[in-house]
Parts: C-alpha cells; structure tokens; sequence
C-alpha cells in the first residue's frame, strides 16, 4: 500500500509592506484625499466560550509564495491587526499559551483575498490544550524580522517554530518540557550561536538571544521538467526539512529554458519543492514516489548543489471555487454542495476531502494509514454531493468558509493508492449559504 501526501505548502502566503500616506496639497480649497489603509483584522477567540485570547502569537504569511510577512500579538479583545499597502492573498498560523495551534501540525491553512483600501477581519477559535507546558521567547540580534525561529530536540525527536516580528521578538507556546537547541534561519544570514535551553516543571520558561551574522551563503540550481504537459513557468521554494515551512528569501522562479537559482542560503537541511502558486501545475506524486529523498537536500557550508524537478497538470476543479487569480471563497449552491470537476486523463478514482478554515478535516481525506475515508469515487463521475456516503464528521455551518482538495489515484484496488495528481492548494474555497 503507498500513500502520498502532498505538502499543502502553497497555502496562502501574502507581501506586506507597510503603508506611506501621502497628502498633496495644490491649494486651500484643492487637496487629495489620502489612500485609506488596507488592514487585516485576525479575532483570536476560544472555541469553549467565545472569549477573547490575548497575548495569541499571530504570524501572517503571503499565500503565493510560503514566506511569512507580519507578526503581531492580539490585544486583550483578542485581535491581532496588521496594515498592508495593496491587495494580496493571506493566511496566518496563531498560537497561544494554552491552546492547540491554529492549524494543527501539518495541516494547511485556509487563506483569505484582502482588497486594497479595505479592512478584512476574519476570526479564528482556538480549543484549549490539556497539560502543563513551557513557554520560550527572545531575540535575533541584530534585532530583524522574518527569521525562521527553530528549537529542536533531539530528546523529544520534535521541532517547534515561528518567525521572529518587529524588533526581533519571538515567541514560541506550548513547549514540552526538554532540552531545546534554537536556531534562525533566513537567506543571506547564519546564526553564529545556537543557544540551549531546558525546560521543567521548576523552569517554565526561558529567553534567549540568537546572533546572526550577514553570508554569501551556498546556491541551488537545477531544472525543471514538465511531463504529460505544456511548458510554463513555476516557482521553486527551500522549506525547513522538519516542519515544511518556507525559509524567507530562498524561492524563484524558473526561466524560460526551465532553469532555476537559489543563492545565499545558510547551512542547514531543507525541502526543494516546485510550484506552489496557481499557475496550473504540481508536483508529481510519481516522479516523488520513484525518486525517494529526491526533495531533501543539505549543506554543511558554502557550496553548489544540483536538483531537478517533475511537475504535472492539476486536476481543474469546477465548482465551487475560487477563481485562479483570486481567493476570495465562492458562493456554494447549497448547504449540502455539489463538488464538481473536470475529468483527470488515466484515473482509476477520485479522493475528495473537505477542511473548514481552522484546517480542521470535515469529509474525506486519508486515514494515518493511508486508507481513504469515504466511499469510493469511481473515475466516471465527474461530480459528487457533499456527504454522499454519511461518512462527514461534522455537517457544514451557515455562513462558514471551507477548501476542497481532490486527488486522482491510478489504481481503483480499494485502500492502494498511486496518485497521480492533484487539485492546486490556492483553489477550491467556498462558503456555504
């Protein structure tokens, strides 16, 4: 039996630069009236009563290219607010002392479409974490944003991170008690320590500093190749090998003979991984699946390296979904919704899965041990109602923002999977009426 999981990594992730007003005036009685600021409102609440979580740690992240952009921490009515200068697509992870991070693990956030001049709010309801936890803050000096924070355990086998906001500042929630060594990672920087901290029940919490200093750094170079489709143009991304989080700085695109380079990346072991924007494109499950350990790729220092890539067509989903340039969530034709798309060349059988805002998996999907959890989609359909065979765990909610994803399989044997493709992680956002 072979699973394959795609690294829904091309989630969401925006370009925030911060807002200069302008003001012209050219008499007394004739003056421009300034731009009106485009904010981005994140409510941080609990999902047992709906009160406001202050303190939340909220890290905002570009949809189009993984990188993370803005951190803020929610005020005591639990909103975290951040200014961008134009329209772009967003999504944020958050994470508090006492509550289950936003989205969990390696699920994939759900992102929203922000329109220039405007204010978006979107609300977010955290479940509280059972157990007793630490708690690690500090900062990167010289004090920078958008470090990739990383404390790994080699005790513990775990890894937990952030990204470093104004000032430097990071903070990292819930962390089992253990012996952590921390690191920043960002493109054109080292860290020249490595600070270690222990946590215990005598010692909840600990701050530290992590020196970076500016390098040339190693470079990535490699090829593209596009099978069983049209050449076009993707991007390519280095991602922390553990977590899958994009490093700020080390993605491109590739040129028009396929070619591609990353440079001023620091040591380290990461993930290479092409095409995380709607561009019609994705990874493909097969080259993946005859190539393992492909994608990982490690350097001790200075030096060049080479990877190449195979990428394929994504299943075009029909309805409902949010256009390829935009994700703003389309409206559903119903509360129970008819999911349609286009049929996949050489699939045996569709998976579907449905996922509400906070990642949390609503129909569908695969088990931990690669088992599909609803009824089989056999390759004639071309459509299916929400919930055909009454496996949903939990029904949809008026008014409420979800993503569908669909997979082809190349074997119809029920529980074996040989995927060949996927719909694009920007695509399938609805709401229900």
């Amino acid at each position: 039996m072979m699973r394959y999981k795609f690294f829904n990594l091309k989630y969401f992730l925006p370009a925030i630069i911060f807002l200069t007003l302008s003001l012209y005036h050219c008499s007394d009685d004739n003056s421009t009236e300034p731009t009106p600021p485009t904010v981005i409102r994140i409510v941080v609440k609990s999902a047992a009563d709906s009160t406001a979580i202050s303190g939340a740690n909220v890290v905002l992240y570009n949809a189009n290219s993984g990188e993370s952009v803005g951190q803020e921490f929610s005020e005591s009515d639990g909103i975290a607010t951040f200014q961008a200068s134009f329209s772009g697509n967003y999504y944020v992870r958050i994470a508090a002392q006492g509550f289950k991070e936003l989205p969990e693990g390696s699920v994939s956030p759900v992102a929203f479409s922000v329109a220039s001049g405007n204010t978006t709010t979107q609300t977010y309801y955290m479940s509280v974490l059972s157990g007793t936890f630490g708690k690690i803050d500090g900062t990167v000096n010289p004090q920078l944003s958008g470090f990739l924070i990383v404390a790994t355990s080699s005790g513990l086998n775990s890894e937990y991170h952030t990204y470093s906001g104004p000032g430097g500042y990071f903070v990292l929630f819930n962390v089992p008690f253990g012996t952590y060594v921390l690191d920043a990672i960002k493109s054109g920087y080292q860290s020249t320590n490595q600070p270690q901290v222990t946590l215990t029940s005598g010692s909840t919490s600990a701050t530290v500093e992590i020196a970076v200093s500016q390098i040339t750094g190693s470079t990535l170079t490699g090829k593209v190749t596009f099978l069983a489709v049209g050449n076009g143009i993707v991007d390519v991304s280095l991602l922390d090998k553990i977590s899958y989080t994009v490093v700020n700085g080390l993605t491109t695109i590739i040129d028009s003979s396929r070619n591609y380079s990353i440079s001023n990346i620091p040591a380290g072991e990461y993930v290479a991984w092409a095409s995380y924007k709607n561009d019609g494109y994705v990874m493909d499950p097969d080259w993946i699946f005859k190539n393992p350990g492909a994608l990982f790729v490690s350097f001790a220092g200075d030096s060049s390296k080479v990877r190449d890539f195979s990428v394929t067509g994504a299943i075009t989903i029909v309805s409902p979904t949010n256009p390829p340039n935009d994700i703003t969530p389309a409206l559903a034709d119903s509360l129970i919704p008819t999911f349609h798309w286009n049929a996949y060349p050489q699939a045996k059988e569709y998976i579907i899965e449905v996922r509400d805002i906070n990642g949390e998996l609503i129909w569908g999907g695969f088990k931990a041990n690669g088992e599909i959890r609803h009824a089989q989609i056999p390759k004639e359909w071309n459509s299916v109602e929400f919930n055909f065979d009454g496996s949903a765990l939990t029904q949809f909610q008026s008014g409420n923002i979800y993503q569908w994803r669909l997979y082809a399989d190349d074997d119809a044997v029920p529980n074996v999977q040989t995927l060949l493709s996927a719909s694009e992680d920007l695509m399938g956002l609805f709401i229900v009426p």
